[in-house]
């Protein structure tokens, strides 16, 4: 009979774990399921980095270790012009008073909250891209307004509710074969513009209900949220001032973040002092209620998936715009795009030779491997007791600069071959005949680390400009903006800082919390200011977002919805570079004048398989 061969070891130690789902690296972390379960549900499960610092936030929950389960719900919302519309409605309405619609985002419920354990977040997430088919939607949408002495809405048209309905009921059918119970929205589909508001708001609310109007165009797009089960029938606050707790029963504030606090103690506080429940760290204790300030129950929410369900065609508006009139002044979000030839004054235009433009160019780069995603949890592998550290394999910086060590936390550094990326860049540059005049970088650390290893490998002493204006969506940050290196501490670990460049957006300006839009808008008035105030052609070098942000409307382009930023981040690679050219017609994007960077996926060897 032949022999058996050695069998090599079934389950060899990794350090690099692309190959595991983020619960499955967590678990090899120490985390306990229950809790890695609930981090990711928590945060829609978007990775292994958002659940590990919720996790940190949260090591003093008192709830962390309770099987409570979230509650989900299935929202369908408008996109384009007519949300737009509806939040400047909300805007305006809220500046009369409270009322009940302000809770949540303009929205048509298809089934109501249910509950769901947290081990089944990313299936419930996962259910909306088998339930649609979009050549079922009807063509055209109707609204409907009407209006009441206690409520006003939008009522949706027959035909599309109807197709609407059906999703719901095929949602819930997905869901009852996961063990879950829920119940489809069956009655007349509406969009809340009002309710639960005083005798006496009627009159102005009316007015503006009717002034609003329902026929603005719009897209649809279906989402699923999840909230905390401790949130219930609380009022949110949002936290504007901070405080440090001077007595034990306090609970700190940091602007940003979301309280719950319930609508009893908001009524019968009698010093001004409430119980409220942190939604950034889970803590319970007492705060000052003029600290905070009230908003959307569904600012705290967590969305876990959208899917559009309507064809995002380009809208038209028939008015024709008159030759001497200015162009109109567009929000970003707005599906209007202003004309080819409109003059911006009366004067009659007057055939003339094109004047002669100075081509510019601007290379946007994301910055290199960074350690974090490649070894996972790296700092406590890393840093000896006595805080030095240690390089525990090749790909790890071999040195890393001198600060405090819970500061790469949230500014990891890069990997080897994550400089090395970055130098091959800087050389393929150089022999594409490139020309680069002024580098700026986003703070992070491994963005300025990208940028210097490209100006390396391209032989340039250009200094670098670091810029906080190019960090990423302020989303990816739960915990706040993170401690990042000084100019003066970045020039003494040997990087060629512009020390005389003053930043274009303070660090301390930058919002603690902003959607998508501001972040698309930040970049926007960013790169422009940096077009003005600079000569030449521009490197920038900062994060996978970035690259779409920063040229998206400066080349004409719309702002795309918070869903679609995250799938267009998933697509680009570490040093993927983008090229915008200045043209007699303004900007345009071009591909680059060098090939891309490509490598596969590396495991950890273990040499013990062989023995």
């Amino acid at each position: 009979m032949a022999t058996l061969p050695p069998r090599k070891n079934p389950t060899p130690t990794k350090i690099s774990k692309e190959d595991l789902t983020p619960l499955q690296i967590l678990l090899q972390l120490g985390f306990p399921k229950h809790r890695a379960e609930k981090a990711l549900a928590a945060t829609g499960n978007r990775g292994l980095q958002l659940a590990s610092d919720w996790l940190l936030a949260h090591v003093r929950d008192p709830t962390l270790n309770d099987n409570e389960p979230r509650q989900y719900v299935l929202y369908t919302c408008p996109t384009g012009l007519l949300a737009e519309k509806l939040l400047a409605f909300w805007t305006e309405s809220r500046e009369l008073g409270w009322n009940g619609a302000h809770n949540c985002m303009p929205h048509v419920t298809l089934v109501s909250f249910f509950k769901a354990p947290d081990r089944s977040a990313e299936k419930i997430a996962g259910l909306l891209e088998d339930i649609v088919n979009q050549k079922d939607c009807p063509d055209h949408v109707e609204l409907e307004t009407y209006i009441s002495p206690n409520f006003m809405g939008l009522f949706i048209e027959d035909e599309f509710a109807k197709w609407l309905k059906a999703i719901a009921v095929k949602f819930v059918s997905k869901l009852s074969s996961l063990g879950i119970v829920a119940e489809p929205h069956t009655k007349s589909l509406h969009m809340t513009l009002a309710y639960q508001f005083s005798d006496s708001l009627f009159q102005p609310l009316r007015t503006m209900v009717e002034r609003l109007g329902c026929t603005a165009p719009a897209n649809w797009e279906l989402r699923v949220y999840s909230r905390d089960a401790r949130l219930g029938d609380a009022h949110v606050h949002k936290v504007t001032h901070a405080h440090v707790p001077r007595e034990h029963d306090e609970l700190e504030l940091r602007p940003g973040d979301y309280i719950y606090i319930s609508e009893r103690a908001c009524k019968e506080s009698i010093d001004g002092w409430v119980e409220g429940t942190s939604w950034l760290t889970g803590i319970t204790g007492y705060l000052p209620l003029n600290h905070t300030k009230r908003t959307a129950e569904s600012d705290a929410w967590t969305l876990h998936s959208t899917t559009q369900i309507t064809d995002s065609r380009v809208e038209t508006i028939d008015e024709e715009i008159p030759k001497t009139r200015k162009p109109p002044v567009l929000s970003s979000t707005e599906s209007l795009d202003i004309p080819d030839g409109v003059p911006t004054d009366d004067k009659p235009i007057a055939a003339s030779k094109a004047p002669t433009v100075q081509s510019r160019q601007i290379f946007i780069c994301r910055h290199g491997e960074r350690v974090d995603f490649t070894f996972g949890a790296w700092i406590p592998y890393c840093f000896e007791a006595n805080g030095c550290y240690v390089r525990r394999d090749l790909n790890m910086p071999k040195e890393i600069p001198a600060r405090n060590i819970q500061e790469f936390q949230n500014d990891c550094p890069l990997t080897t071959l994550g400089e090395i990326q970055a130098n091959l860049v800087g050389q393929a540059m150089k022999s594409s005949n490139v020309s680069i005049d002024v580098a700026f970088a986003s703070p992070s650390l491994r963005c300025v680390q990208t940028l210097s290893q490209i100006l390396q490998g391209y032989g340039s002493d250009v200094r670098i400009k670091v810029e906080p204006g190019l960090i990423e969506w302020l989303a990816w940050y739960p915990n706040g903006i993170p401690t990042w290196m000084t100019p003066e501490a970045l020039i003494k670990s040997g990087f060629n800082i512009d020390e005389s460049y003053e930043a274009l957006v303070k660090t301390e300006s930058l919002p603690q919390r902003e959607n998508a839009a501001q972040y698309y808008d930040r970049s926007f008035k960013l790169i422009e200011n940096i077009i003005e105030q600079t000569e030449g052609n521009i490197l920038i070098v900062a994060h996978a977002a970035s690259l779409g942000a920063c040229t998206r409307q400066l080349t004409g382009g719309r702002v795309p919805p918070a869903a679609e930023v995250t799938r267009l981040v998933q697509r680009v690679p570490y040093l993927a570079c983008l090229t915008a050219h200045e043209g007699p017609d303004g900007w345009q994007l071009h591909p680059p004048p060098f090939p891309p960077i490509t490598h596969t996926s590396n495991n950890r060897f273990d040499w013990k398989i062989l023995t």
